[in-house]
């Protein structure tokens, strides 16, 4: 006989119940079902959660480049008004505004910079 065996080789059905009455166990298996109904529900409230990490930023990347590619901008642009504030991207309207009007440049780069500041403003009427 081995250790923890209990009476199980000479009663017939008893061995099994004292699973159910160990205390360790019993909470054991509640963790494991509260884990999983809170799983549950979080995937219920959230159907990205269930998705991996990669694939959302793969699906991310090409949704900022189709952005980026629409607009005429730089992809890094895109990327770095996500991240901003409503004021810092009103203050990056006005410092390019300032920006077109003092320096020289070329129509080349004035229409890039009129595509960025026409972005900027569309990014700013959608930030809440």
């Amino acid at each position: 006989m081995y250790v923890g065996a209990g009476n199980s080789g000479t009663s017939g059905g008893g061995a099994g119940t004292s699973y159910l009455t160990n205390p360790y166990v019993l909470i054991g298996v509640s963790i494991i079902v509260y884990w999983f109904l809170k799983k549950r529900e979080i995937i219920k409230a959230n159907p990205n959660a269930s998705k991996s990490v990669k694939a959302l930023e793969q699906k991310r990347t090409i949704e900022l480049q189709a952005t980026a590619k629409e607009n005429k901008v730089p992809l890094k642009l895109v990327k770095d008004v996500q991240g901003m504030s409503k004021k810092q991207v009103a203050e990056m309207i006005i410092s390019n505004q300032k920006m077109m009007n003092t320096t020289k440049m070329s129509n080349d780069e004035r229409n890039q910079l009129l595509n960025m500041v026409n972005f900027l403003e569309t990014e700013l009427d959608n930030k809440d």
